[in-house]
């Protein structure tokens, strides 16, 4: 009994040490995964709450601020370490510029740097976010001053983003190539162009010859083909585009470089048409005598831009409504033109905006199942049109309208005579051409093929250099106005690219400051899968 007592006392201390050991191993399990992984729990959960908090305030304003700022001072008491603190000030900014409230955003960026100002360069993750905070702040506000030059341009905070960046991690590190394209993109677009080369060139040099900065090269190149289209050297533009193309770690970043690019052609174009923005102003405070006078002055110096719509083109549109007219927008036009009729009962110009009013809302009731409706509003464009016979004899738009209600009828052979008529009588006039493309679908009165063979036959009607620039102008205009995402070229296309690309030349010879037109060529370049001929843009 003595033997079996003593020799289980070893066995009762071996299996304590055991348990002892396992949980020594446990516990250095958790405090090694906490000081590698506790960081990134903390930051996952006030992410977690702050992203819910926003939640709330996206769909109930008061509410939302009020459990944004329990957030934060939750988070302070907790004494989060300060770059999740300056982190989470950063995406509560991003958010509040994004729903408009820009003092408040501009606010909150300024706590993410209070909090990490004092932070001495060496606190790397601080550091990251400093940086990140200014430009955060500065892109932000770049990007309003583009459209409203009286705000902030953002050079400033663009500024002191670098300049943190290169004093916590240097010269060359990826955070510092990261932030200075943005600087130098500002500079250009300010018009301090030697200020903006000096600083791409060292990016651009640092991502071709530093290991360091190697990965950032997609960015540089995106932001140095910006630069270089702001700076109208629209050949090297292109060249970094495709460079950026080269390197672009996913298609998004492709994506991203082209508006980056059409951000650059664009910096001195309005997508405001100011001659549509000035007839409706001028239809809307009942100056009609002023608008009439700057109508028949387009008339008489009809000279369509680089796509074949001219001045009158854009004005008409502006004040006949659209495609989508409702019953309130349809009532005020129709006062306003009969008004400007009741003053100038000659003008063509009104006449023909007003029968294309009733028309565009005779479509539109009718999908609201209203033909009864229809009638009449036909009947009333018809009624508009008849009061002044021959109008298309001294204004090609008229030619518009009568189209159209032939269409109301499936009146082919009216159509066809009416295309020919107005072909005949006003070549230039590019807007007859599309809506006679439109209506020689099969959809309306046309035959499989022929909205196609059309365009052909116009364009060799036409003949020569104008020929081909007809045919690239509505090869552009089916592209983008009728049937985007059609293939115009190669086995399923019925275009030749070698004509379009004629007619772009053409069009680049009049118009050689267009950086539009070019924008157009490239994009139809790409669909005709001519990388070769996109890189030609700006030759």
């Amino acid at each position: 009994m003595t033997t079996s007592s003593a020799s289980q006392k070893p066995k009762k201390s071996w299996l304590k040490l055991v348990f002892f050991s396992a949980a020594c191993l446990f516990l250095s399990f958790l405090v090694v995964g906490w000081s590698l992984f506790g960081h990134y729990a903390v930051l996952f959960f006030w992410n977690s709450e702050l992203n819910d908090a926003l939640a709330v305030e996206k769909n109930s304003s008061e509410a939302g601020k009020t459990k944004v700022e329990t957030v934060f001072s939750e988070a302070t008491k907790a004494k989060v370490a300060p770059d999740i603190l300056m982190r989470m000030h950063r995406v509560y900014g991003t958010f509040l510029y994004g729903q408009g409230e820009v003092e408040r955003g501009s606010a909150q960026f300024q706590k993410a740097i209070e909090i990490g100002t004092p932070e001495p360069p060496t606190n790397v993750a601080v550091a990251d976010q400093l940086t990140h905070a200014y430009q955060d702040r500065g892109w932000s506000n770049h990007r309003l001053w583009m459209n409203d030059k009286k705000v902030s341009d953002g050079a400033r905070d663009q500024e002191m983003s670098v300049k943190v960046a290169e004093k916590a991690f240097g010269p060359y590190h990826e955070q510092t190539i990261y932030k200075t394209p943005s600087l130098a993109a500002i500079y250009a677009d300010l018009g301090r162009f030697k200020e903006a080369d000096k600083l791409i060139e060292h990016c651009v040099d640092a991502v071709e010859t530093k290991s360091s900065a190697k990965q950032c090269a997609w960015y540089v190149y995106m932001m140095l083909a910006r630069i270089r289209a702001v700076e109208h050297r629209g050949k090297e533009a292109i060249d970094a585009y495709f460079k950026c193309r080269a390197v672009a770690p996913h298609a998004h970043v492709s994506d991203k470089a082209w508006e980056e690019l059409l951000t650059g052609l664009r910096v001195d174009y309005s997508k405001k048409n100011p001659d549509w923005a000035l007839a409706r102003k001028l239809l809307n405070q009942g100056k009609y005598a002023e608008l009439e006078n700057i109508a028949q002055t387009h008339m008489k110096n009809y000279a369509p831009n680089w796509n074949g719509y001219s001045k009158i083109d854009w004005m008409t549109t502006a004040i006949q409504g659209g495609s989508e007219v409702s019953e309130v927008q349809y009532d005020q036009l129709k006062l306003d033109l009969n008004s400007y009729l009741a003053q100038k009962p000659n003008s063509s110009f009104a006449r023909t905006a007003l029968a294309n009013l009733h028309i565009y809302r005779a479509w539109q009731v009718q999908q609201e199942d209203g033909d009864r409706q229809f009638d009449q509003l036909i009947a009333e464009a018809r009624k508009t049109m008849a009061a002044a016979p021959g109008m298309q004899n001294k204004y090609p738009n008229a030619y518009v309208p009568m189209m159209r209600l032939t269409i109301v009828e499936r009146d082919r052979e009216s159509l066809l005579k009416l295309l020919e008529q107005g072909n005949k009588q006003w070549p230039t006039a590019f807007t007859i051409s599309s809506w006679g493309y439109k209506f020689l679908s099969p959809n309306w009165v046309g035959r499989n093929g022929e909205k196609d063979e059309y365009v052909h036959k116009r364009a060799d009607t036409i003949g020569g250099a104008q020929g081909d620039k007809f045919y690239a102008q509505m090869a552009w205009h089916i592209y983008v106005d009728l049937d985007d995402g059609k293939r115009l070229f190669g086995k399923r296309g019925k275009y030749n690219w070698d004509r379009v690309e004629r007619g772009f030349k053409q069009i680049f010879k009049e118009f050689p400051d267009n950086n539009e037109a070019r924008v157009a060529f490239i994009r139809l370049a790409f669909q005709a899968d001519r990388e070769d001929a996109a890189r030609r843009a700006f030759d």
